[in-house]
């Protein structure tokens, strides 16, 4: 009787035929839903420049670059409430999204400030959300 391999067993082949780590192996597996040959197909593919590459280290660094970007962005905002071009209330971005959790965690406040939102809305306020693009971001050192 012939038992399936084991998830294990399967890396193991994928290491030793392909000459690459635990890490690469899983990850190729994964990717070929637990079909062996499909994943050793897979990875002759980016052994000959055909296939997809799992360059994880650039990748990471791509999605660590765009979350410092968005994070750079909303904490140099401001979120203002006007009327008229008069500004009612103006808020650094991060304490408006801050304050707004916290209102919408509560049944009762929730309430409130769908109630005051609409009652903003018909006497024409508006909510601004500006950015300050006199902030400088280090790429290198990701320092702000």
């Amino acid at each position: 009787m012939n038992e399936p391999w084991t998830e294990l067993e399967k890396i193991d082949v994928l290491r030793e035929r392909m000459g690459i780590g635990y890490e690469e192996a899983r990850t190729a597996l994964n990717l070929a839903q637990g079909d062996l040959l499909k994943a050793l197909d897979d990875l002759e593919k980016v052994r000959n420049g055909l296939g997809q590459d799992w360059n994880f280290e650039e990748r990471g660094q791509g999605i660590l670059d765009s979350v410092k970007s968005t994070i750079s962005s909303i904490s140099h905002s401001t979120i203002s409430l006007k009327r008229h071009d008069n500004t009612i209330i103006s808020l650094s971005a991060p304490l408006g999204l801050a304050l707004a959790y916290t209102i919408w965690r509560k049944p009762g406040l929730r309430m409130l400030a769908l109630v005051g939102a609409v009652g903003a809305a018909i006497n024409h306020f508006e909510l601004e959300v500006a950015s300050k693009e006199d902030y400088s971001h280090d790429e290198g050192t990701g320092e702000f």
